[in-house]
């Protein structure tokens, strides 16, 4: 065997045994005199060193071109190298570990090193051997193992699910930051506390059994309990675990989903408000009358909206009092007590929900009633059946509350935001669909008076036109076109004016447009030409027709043919005239005739006159008597002439 370059500093048998023994060792191996220096290696040592024997000879621990490092990335100073201390203390220094930097192959490794001084029988130190091997794969799964540790840790505090693990006795052997975190109390306190302390009693014993058939079955993927934190909030929880038999550790993850819940709920009611609305709407449409409305609405309160119980309360003036109508739900017996104990007067029994709707025509709502004075009355009552909450809306018509609609729930602080808002919207409809069924029976009354009035208009024997604000015809009625001579279809679309005959002055136009301008109302007589061009006399009234805006939107003229009127009254007239002419023409023959007969007479009673006399008077008699009979004869005949 050719001897090593380490052989060659040795010639006496005692070293080459140490040589031929160390040489061919796994391990390094160097031989520090007393004075530090080394004087010996193997090939193992100039290995992993990664030096030459040239350039290990002589060195010392405090040779700064060391560069060894310790498990802390720190450089360890030559006074502190295992074989120093070894040197300085006379004892040896064992498992120390280190990071060599190697110049030739510019790496580092970790080795464990090991540092025995040599003493003779004196106690004085001869020399130092130091042994060494490479760790350096121990230290890399060591650094692993604490970069996994450290990430695991890191998980652990940063996830926001609690984390346990308990012994078989219940005990905590470990909790994650965020068990602190959530329920508000210090790690050091929650290690103290009884094991599931933080569970709601209600959640105790499932908890409980949870557990149980988690040590049977060795997993459990999903149970659900609810915690109370520091500020008393109770929270959700969802967990999943495992047991380790053979440790009989139980390892519980717990996921807070107080939120999911609370989403699930709400996504829950959204649907729930979306479904009660939507039927509610149907109802509105598809309703005939209020009846169908109050039979329809507390069916769907209850089957759609999940309420608890529903009621339609009709007002009573007379007894000043709410009469229940119709119902839905767990009524319970309780309309029974809310009948003896309601009133919509200002007192006590009137201060709830419902009085206050009825009065004030409002809606209100008890989010507690357990805890609302308002409810003080009827809180036994409702409580007993379940009632938590309640809400009442007003049924109004004309700006009047006629009833009121009342629902209830099984849970305190059912009515939020939300369910507020669509109750609103579903009050609105309600009341809107009401007013609508109010104004169609308005509708029809008057549908009815104007078909009563379109017939007495349509079998009138007056005449009767509507114009638009220009005069220009909209309607005219049979009478009117029997009068006029035109039809309906012919006056259409035309102006009044087609009948002006010319005896009317245009003064008098200008006087009745500027009255009926001015939403006043004109009467007076016209000369109306017909279509066949023949005059006619009309007595007319016309009047302006005003929108709710005040502005006129039409003329209504209604006319009387007076025209036989007038013809008869000017020949009353002319005969008036003639006969007063005649009278005078004939006054003086009327009264000759008769002086002389009222002259004879007065003759005839005296007694002197003699018989001779008197028939000479008598025939003078007789002959003014036919004087005056032919002037009467004259008279009777002119007169029927």
């Amino acid at each position: 065997m050719t001897q090593s370059p380490l052989a060659e500093n040795f010639n006496d048998s005692k070293n080459e045994q140490f040589i031929e023994l160390v040489e061919h060792l796994s391990v390094g191996v160097v031989k520090h005199l007393s004075d530090s220096s080394i004087v010996l290696a193997n090939n193992k040592a100039l290995e992993l060193l990664g030096l030459t024997n040239d350039q290990l000879i002589g060195k010392t621990p405090f040779d700064p071109s060391w560069h060894v490092i310790n498990e802390l990335g720190k450089e360890i100073p030559g006074n502190e190298h295992p074989a120093a201390i070894a040197l300085s203390s006379n004892k040896p220094v064992k498992n120390s570990l280190m990071g060599v930097y190697r110049p030739l192959t510019k790496d580092r490794i970790w080795i464990s090193t090991t540092a025995i001084p040599s003493l003779d029988q004196f106690g004085n130190l001869k020399h130092v051997i130091v042994t060494f091997s490479e760790v350096s794969e121990l230290k890399r799964k060591e650094i692993q193992l604490k970069e996994t540790n450290r990430m695991v840790q890191g998980i652990l505090d940063s996830s926001y699910d609690m984390i346990i693990v308990y012994n078989e006795n219940g005990e905590k052997l470990f909790l994650s930051n965020s068990v602190a975190e959530i329920l508000g109390h210090p790690l050091e306190t929650l290690y103290t506390l009884p094991a599931f302390s933080s569970v709601i009693e209600e959640d105790a014993k499932r908890t409980e059994l949870a557990l149980d058939e988690l040590k049977v079955k060795g997993t459990i993927k999903y149970f659900e309990n609810r915690l109370i934190n520091a500020t008393g909030e109770v929270l959700d929880f969802s967990w999943s675990g495992k047991w380790d038999a053979d440790l009989k550790y139980i390892y519980l993850i717990g996921k807070n989903i107080t939120n999911q819940k609370r989403h699930q709920e709400e996504l829950l009611k959204s649907r729930r408000l979306f479904k009660f609305s939507t039927e509610i709407n149907d109802l509105i449409l598809n309703a005939k009358q209020p009846l169908d409305l109050y039979n329809g609405l507390c069916e769907i309160a209850v089957n759609a909206g999940g309420f608890e119980f529903a009621f339609v309360g009709l007002r009573d003036d007379i007894n000043e009092t709410i009469v229940p109508y119709k119902y839905a739900g767990n009524e319970l017996g309780y309309l029974d007590y809310f009948k003896k104990h309601i009133s919509i007067k200002n007192i006590p029994e009137g201060n709830g929900p419902s009085g206050r709707t009825i009065r004030d025509g409002k809606l209100y709502y008890c989010n507690d009633i357990a805890n609302d004075l308002s409810m003080a009355i009827w809180r036994d009552a409702a409580l007993k059946r379940g009632f938590r909450s309640s809400l009442t809306m007003p049924v109004r018509v004309d700006n009047y509350t006629i009833a009121q609609i009342a629902i209830y729930a099984n849970k305190p602080n059912f009515f939020t935001n939300e369910e507020l808002d669509l109750m609103k919207r579903v009050n609105e409809n309600i009341n809107y669909a009401m007013n609508n069924f109010s104004v169609a029976v308005k509708h029809e009354t008057a549908q009815n008076q104007l078909l009563k009035l379109s017939q007495a208009i349509e079998q009138s024997t007056s005449s009767v036109m509507i114009t638009d604000v220009n005069g220009v015809f909209e309607y005219v009625n049979p009478a009117f076109c029997k009068t006029s001579g035109y039809t309906a279809e012919e006056l259409k679309g035309i102006k009044s004016s087609i009948l002006k005959s010319g005896y009317t002055v245009e003064k008098e136009f200008a006087t009745l447009w500027q009255k009926i301008s001015n939403k006043e109302s004109w009467v007076g007589e016209f000369c109306n030409r017909r279509k066949d061009g023949a005059l006619y006399w009309v007595n007319a009234y016309i009047s302006p027709v005003v929108n709710a805006a005040g502005i006129i939107t039409n003329y209504i003229g209604v006319e009387e043919d007076i025209t036989q009127q007038r013809e008869t009254l000017s020949t009353l007239e002319n005969k008036n005239k003639r006969l007063a002419q005649i009278a005078w023409e004939q006054s003086h023959l009327v009264r000759a005739p008769l002086a002389r007969i009222l002259g004879i007479v007065n003759l005839l009673k005296h007694e002197f006159i003699k018989n001779d006399d008197k028939e000479n008077f008598i025939v003078h008699l007789k002959n003014s008597a036919e004087e005056l009979d032919a002037v009467i004869k004259s008279i009777v005949f002119k007169t029927n002439e």
